[in-house]
């Protein structure tokens, strides 16, 4: 089978996809990413209070990967420590910017994200406030902490938060967010 990059071009240039990434996250590739991605909309003329939410919640969804994703690849060099691996895409469309991240998880974990993220997306930005300050008090949690993470992506966002978990085998599920600004 031949990989026609031509192809995937015309497909994320007609589905209004500005950025997409999709392989071994670090802190580094964060930061570079980051870094382009405020350049380019900088360059389109966001306002600057849209840049900000944007890349907010870009910086959160890639570290979510980056300390969540199942998928991980081992350094060589290194005493244990690893990549993590996902996808982010931005895209932008009608105004509104999207920030989609996704990552394979832990079976384990999917109860719990399941839980957060249907009790987050019943909420409105002053229950998300209040949560928040909670949450930030308060040193309780689940395996994955006490998800601030999610109430400020939700607080950021136009929308309540979107997201699916695709069973893949009996060990991992894959985890999908949609975060529209």
């Amino acid at each position: 089978m031949k990989f026609d990059v031509f192809d995937l071009y015309k497909n994320l240039t007609n589905q209004s996809i500005i950025f997409c990434f999709c392989g071994s996250a670090s802190q580094l590739v964060t930061e570079g990413i980051g870094e382009t991605l405020l350049q380019r909309m900088e360059l389109e003329g966001t306002d600057t209070s849209i840049v900000g939410r944007v890349f907010q919640i870009f910086v959160e969804q890639m570290q979510n990967i980056v300390n969540y994703s199942a998928e991980k690849i081992p350094l060589a060099a290194t005493d244990g420590e690893e990549l993590r691996v996902g996808i982010l895409v931005v895209g932008k469309e009608n105004g509104r910017f999207t920030v989609h991240c996704g990552n394979y998880i832990e079976n384990e974990e999917v109860s719990f994200l399941t839980n957060t993220l249907r009790n987050i997306q019943t909420m409105d930005k002053e229950q998300l406030k209040a949560l928040y300050k909670e949450r930030r008090r308060s040193s309780e949690g689940g395996p994955r902490g006490a998800g601030l993470g999610f109430i400020d992506m939700a607080r950021k966002a136009s929308k309540p938060l979107e997201f699916s978990i695709t069973p893949v085998d009996e060990h991992r599920s894959f985890f999908s967010l949609t975060t529209v600004i």
